[in-house]
């Protein structure tokens, strides 16, 4: 996979951005044959209209037009090519080479934008701009006048130098490459302590049988919402919910048909509530349901609806019904956090004496 690939880098973002380098760099060019310009004329060296022609406005027009072309290309037609950018940009040192023959140092343009090549971490891209960059060079030493403006030893150290930088640029890339490695590896590490952080956290608030939440959760949300309820006058009303006759369910049928029934009952009363509601499992057969945002009407009307479900599941298993007894009650001002509780307890107590398979209700 390439490096670039790994790091989804946004091509036609990275392309524009190139472009207005490309802008920058035909700008520095323009100024610095406007300063050759005027040197040129204090020492007499040339005609002032021939050079501002032919050094200045000519091959500078060339290249606006040039890069407004490239330009055209990846905005309006949406042509996200890398390798046509390098190679307008080889197009772009080669005319300034070639234009000013007679200064020495220019050729290290192909080295620049061999370095351009970089912002794309490809090594196919480097390799690719490497070859055209020579190819350019080559090119322009095929010219008589550029060939002799220079001597061989300076021809070869261009070809020379550009094959370094094209060997530093490659051992940039690498390590580029060695050090996304270490930060997958480490990403990778991180995401699985995360993972098994949000597992362990998961045992620590879920009953692993009803994936529900557990004895410990329930009582950190009583805590947390009795206390909002009490100082900001919210309703909150709480649901203890046994299954009638569980116990015989266990001794007939055996603990796995029981676990069976529990997560049934588990999921009815999961299913019946809004996000609004806390389910947990208390313990053994014994859930709690915590209603907030409800009258206490709809919340009694809730907790019927979920009484009447369990009643009309199908039980397979035992070929019989399972039924729930409940306890209902709405929180008031006057009640302890304990007494709250309590007296939802004495209400599923109070549902069992009168017959299982019903509500009780303080209201």
């Amino acid at each position: 996979m390439l490096f670039h690939d790994e790091l989804h880098i946004d091509l036609k973002a990275l392309m524009n951005k190139i472009i207005v380098i490309y802008w920058f760099m035909v700008g520095l060019a323009f100024i610095g044959q406007l300063l050759g310009f005027f040197m040129s004329q204090a020492y007499h060296l040339h005609p002032p209209l021939e050079f501002l022609v032919e050094k200045v406005f000519v091959p500078s027009g060339v290249q606006v037009v040039l890069i407004a072309f490239v330009q055209y290309l990846v905005k309006v037609k949406g042509l996200y090519k890398p390798k046509m950018l390098t190679i307008f940009g080889i197009i772009l040192a080669w005319i300034t080479a070639y234009t000013h023959a007679s200064v020495p140092g220019l050729q290290v343009l192909f080295v620049i934008f061999l370095a351009v090549s970089l912002i794309y971490f490809s090594k196919a891209e480097l390799l690719f701009s490497f070859v055209a960059n020579i190819t350019g060079l080559i090119l322009l030493y095929l010219i008589p006048e550029v060939r002799e403006a220079a001597t061989i030893y300076e021809q070869f150290a261009y070809f020379f130098i550009l094959v370094a930088a094209y060997q530093v640029f490659s051992l940039v890339l690498d390590r580029g490459t060695d050090i996304l490695d270490v930060l997958k590896r480490s990403n990778e590490q991180e995401r699985s302590l995360m993972v098994r952080s949000a597992m362990m956290e998961r045992l620590t608030k879920v009953d692993p049988l009803t994936e529900l939440y557990n004895h410990r959760t329930f009582y950190e949300y009583l805590d947390f919402l009795y206390d909002q309820s009490i100082h900001y006058n919210m309703p909150l009303q709480l649901a203890i919910i046994d299954i009638d006759n569980f116990k015989k369910i266990n001794d007939e049928f055996g603990h796995d048909v029981g676990d069976i029934i529990l997560k049934r009952v588990a999921r009815t009363i999961e299913d019946s509530v809004t996000e609004n509601e806390i389910v947990a499992r208390y313990g053994g057969e014994e859930f709690a349901v915590l209603i907030t945002s409800k009258s206490i009407n709809d919340g009694y009307e809730l907790i019927e609806s979920i009484r009447k479900k369990i009643a009309y599941l199908k039980n397979d298993e035992i070929n019989r019904p399972i039924t729930v007894s409940i306890g209902f009650q709405p929180l008031s001002n006057d009640l302890t956090k304990t007494q709250f509780f309590k007296r939802a307890d004495e209400l599923l107590y109070q549902a069992k004496q009168n017959g299982k398979n019903q509500v009780a209700v303080s209201i």
